[in-house]
């Protein structure tokens, strides 16, 4: 990489999920409270200083040609850089460990641009990439790490040397016009002790991504005691799941030159005793730029990478998972939650920031100019911490705060912590065992004190609420009918009350219907049903047809809780009479129950024809 707090009730999304890649949630962070098991459970490690591997039996060097299989009955030992030629795929049976030469610390697994990565584990035979030192004497950036190349984006071009790489070559560069670009699955895989350093500002990662294309899949990944970033995005449009950064020296997510993919449940853990000297980088757990050395904050395409539903936990400590005595880091390199900056329309939605020295800084001018919804987001999001304990150097004396300086407060903690739902600051009491490197629980703690406020006169107090639509598919085929989900999330700091409308304009070429009922002018209440997109209550609301809109208005007595959601189940048809080309766009209106924050009232979403 470049160098130079969670309620009893946690909030929904507030933004219009029409990707099908990303999880309506009931709350925010990486976690479900309980009963729901975390997804990290059987495949991540928390303690590999402690595992025992078998010794390694295949020695890898080199260029892979050909499609090659790696088994689970041997180990294999990357000596040097080993590249998977742009025309092989190199597959890895589930429950295969791959350990690096720490004698080549740099020793790595290369994919080029047009080669493929079929790494797919499973929860209980996940595959481990690891050093070679045996248990007990492991340390971070034994060996190198798994860099993956592809042909999507990058907003400098297509020839671009991914970083790390001492004297770069032909088998490096990344980059070009095809999002879609597939190089293979990771799935179920954990990367250990990696990260090697060839100089400030070119150091291999835990796992790199170089303009890697949606066509990917990266899920369920751990990467855990890197000597750099866990995990940095270089350009690319790949979206990615369930992503782990457990107690790595430098950045946990770091996004450059173009990101443009969505991620959905990370989980980001500092260490107090690693850090980043504060001479060469300052530890964060977002650090995110449009382009790396800030002269051109303008490039196209933006870093415009989606995060939702992150737990990121930073290196101070409170006493207990109560609120009490602070525990300062033994290491000095730690900052910021996240931070923003060089052009960067990074967004982060539905998460939480908790136990940094810093929540969050935007130090660009032009990532302050335009951070709103349509580019730079920080939304629905809490940020918690011991705000109370008093760090001593080399944190000059200081508490630690939300926002770093003035003009990041400013854009965050006034009118826009009304407009964007942030809701409020906590204290660090919000996980049932966040302090834990055995046996961690990362699930809110609902007996916790995390209701308590350090603000209280700049949060949103009011109802928020906001429309929005689940679909499955938006593309139609003649005479072809589909059930489709609206719904309104309460995203502010108190119950919805008084009448909820929502106003659906009537399409020409498409036609949009109550399940059960035949719409007059006159309401009618519908009924509870469900369909594709899941169950829907319209038994609490009446439906009319106006002549020109649908009218959704909820029945007296009907509550939104904070945190809550309402889905209501229609069926859009396309009619034999719509021509093939035909595409319009489904919009609603959210009105009334108090709503305190008009300006994310109202949603689109588009429909098509085969």
């Amino acid at each position: 990489m470049k160098k130079n707090l969670l309620l009893i009730l946690p909030m929904l999304l507030t933004v219009v999920l029409v990707n099908a890649q990303v999880e309506l949630t009931s709350y925010r962070g990486a976690f479900a409270p309980a009963p729901t098991r975390m997804w990290t459970e059987s495949w991540t490690n928390w303690d590999p200083q402690n595992a025992v591997y078998p010794a390694s039996n295949v020695n890898v060097t080199g260029v892979i040609s050909g499609n090659v299989t790696w088994t689970s009955n041997n180990v294999y030992l990357l000596q040097g850089l080993v590249y998977v030629d742009s025309l092989a795929t190199l597959t890895i049976q589930p429950g295969t460990i791959i350990k690096g030469d720490d004698a080549t610390a740099f020793s790595s697994l290369v994919v080029q641009r047009g080669g493929k990565l079929i790494a797919e584990g499973t929860p209980c035979q996940p595959i481990v990439f690891t050093t070679e030192a045996v248990a007990g004497s492991r340390a971070k950036g034994q060996w190198g790490g798994v860099i993956l190349l592809g042909r999507a984006k990058h907003n400098l071009g297509t020839q671009n040397a991914i970083e790390g790489i001492a004297q770069p070559n032909a088998r490096v560069f990344h980059g070009g016009n095809d999002d879609d670009d597939n190089s293979g699955v990771l799935k179920y895989v954990r990367i250990e002790y990696g990260g090697y350093v060839f100089a400030p500002n070119n150091e291999i990662n835990g796992l790199t991504l170089g303009s890697v294309g949606r066509g990917t899949t990266i899920d369920y990944v751990q990467v855990s005691f890197a000597n750099d970033d866990a995990f940095e995005w270089f350009g690319g449009t790949v979206n990615c799941k369930h992503l782990v950064a457990y107690r790595n020296l430098d950045d946990d997510f770091d996004t450059d030159n173009g990101f443009s993919g969505t991620v959905q449940f990370g989980l980001s853990v500092k260490d107090p005793a690693i850090a980043d000297a504060p001479a060469v980088s300052t530890s964060e757990g977002f650090e995110s730029d449009n382009e790396a050395s800030g002269a051109t904050r303008t490039l196209l395409p933006k870093t415009s990478a989606s995060f939702y539903n992150i737990t990121q936990i930073g290196a101070f400590r409170c006493a207990s998972n109560t609120a009490g005595t602070g525990v300062q880091p033994t290491a000095d390199g730690f900052r910021r939650g996240a931070r923003y900056r060089r052009g960067t329309d990074l967004k982060i939605y539905n998460s939480i920031f908790m136990n940094n020295w810093r929540g969050v800084l935007i130090n660009d001018a032009t990532a302050l100019a335009n951070f709103d919804e349509d580019s730079a987001a920080f939304r629905n999001n809490i940020i918690a911490g011991d705000f109370t304990s008093t760090w001593t150097a080399p944190y000059n004396a200081s508490k630690s705060l939300a926002f770093e300086d003035v003009s990041t407060r400013s854009k965050l903690g006034g009118a826009f912590l009304a407009t964007y739902e942030i809701d409020s600051l906590h204290t660090c009491s919000l996980l049932t065992n966040a302090w834990s490197f055995t046996n961690p629980d990362y699930r809110p703690n609902t007996a916790g004190d995390g209701s308590v406020l350090t603000n209280g006169t700049s949060l949103n107090a009011g109802v928020d609420l906001t429309p929005g639509f689940l679909v499955g598919a938006n593309l139609f085929n003649a005479n072809e009918t589909k059930g489709i989900g609206i719904y309104a999330l309460e995203n502010g700091g108190a119950p919805s009350n008084g009448a909820i409308v929502l106003t659906i304009p009537k399409l020409s070429g498409y036609v949009l219907t109550v399940p059960g009922l035949t719409l007059t002018g006159t309401n009618q209440s519908g009924t509870d049903g469900s369909n594709a997109q899941g169950a829907y209550t319209n038994g609490s609301w009446n439906f009319k047809d106006d002549g020109t809109n649908i009218v959704a208005t909820s029945k007296p007595g009907v509550v939104i809780a904070k945190g809550g959601f309402v889905q209501l189940g229609f069926n859009l048809t396309r009619p034999n009479t719509t021509p093939a080309g035909t595409n319009q766009n489904l919009s609603v209106t959210l009105s009334g129950g108090t709503d305190a924050t008009p300006l994310n009232n109202g949603a689109l979403q588009a429909f098509g024809t085969n």
